[in-house]
């Protein structure tokens, strides 16, 4: 269950808040969340120790508000470069532009996503099936018109989460011998949708 934080309604709060946050966001990336204590975060931050927690009841909460609004951010991300898009491969290709431009701008996303597998798994699980569950709905929207195969659309939402999570490692890590661009590896992957991984096209 996700704890209730205290939004900040003032400027100065909100100033308060996001150095919080900021703070924390950079902690959890070079130390990883368990070692990082809210004395860090605070010190960080540049505020008193007890301004924490006026927002935050404890690390988790803020963590939980990090996981949240990079999910929010995400999609927000995508939704308004496929708002435009009428057919779902359209939408898929510019989604999968989206999120891989997104985090090419914010790598630190995967520390924050993925060490939540280690805080608390059902974080980590209603994360992914909340992505999930929106994708499976767009999913069959495209299947009652015939756009896409009749399939089991749950695993489809995972096979293409996975691609881009590990495509957008990939251009973020640089892994491999030849750097290459967003715009080619997109390419690739619509290929790959468009005809299959073992057609000769």
């Amino acid at each position: 269950m996700l704890e209730k934080i205290k939004l900040p309604t003032t400027r100065n709060g909100k100033a308060t808040f996001h150095l919080l946050l900021r703070a924390a966001e950079l902690l959890f990336l070079e130390n990883g969340y368990h070692k990082t204590t809210v004395a860090d975060i605070t010190q960080k931050a540049g505020v008193a120790a007890g301004t924490f927690y006026v927002y935050f009841p404890s690390k988790i909460s803020l963590y939980q508000h990090l996981l949240t609004d990079i999910s929010h951010s995400i999609r927000k991300e995508i939704a308004e470069k496929i708002k435009d898009k009428d057919s779902r491969r359209d939408k898929e290709k510019e989604g999968i532009k989206a999120f891989l431009e997104y985090a090419v701008k914010n790598p630190h996303m995967y520390n924050i996503i993925w060490e939540s597998f280690y805080i608390d798994r059902a974080l980590f699980r209603d994360y992914y099936e909340s992505f999930s569950r929106r994708y499976v709905r767009g999913l069959e929207s495209a299947l009652k018109t015939a756009e896409i195969a009749d399939v089991d659309l749950e695993v489809v939402s995972y096979i293409l989460m996975g691609v881009t999570n590990f495509v957008g490692l990939k251009l973020i890590l640089d892994l491999g011998d030849t750097p290459k661009t967003i715009e080619s590896v997109v390419d690739t992957i619509m290929h790959v949708l468009d005809h299959g991984l073992f057609s000769k096209k």
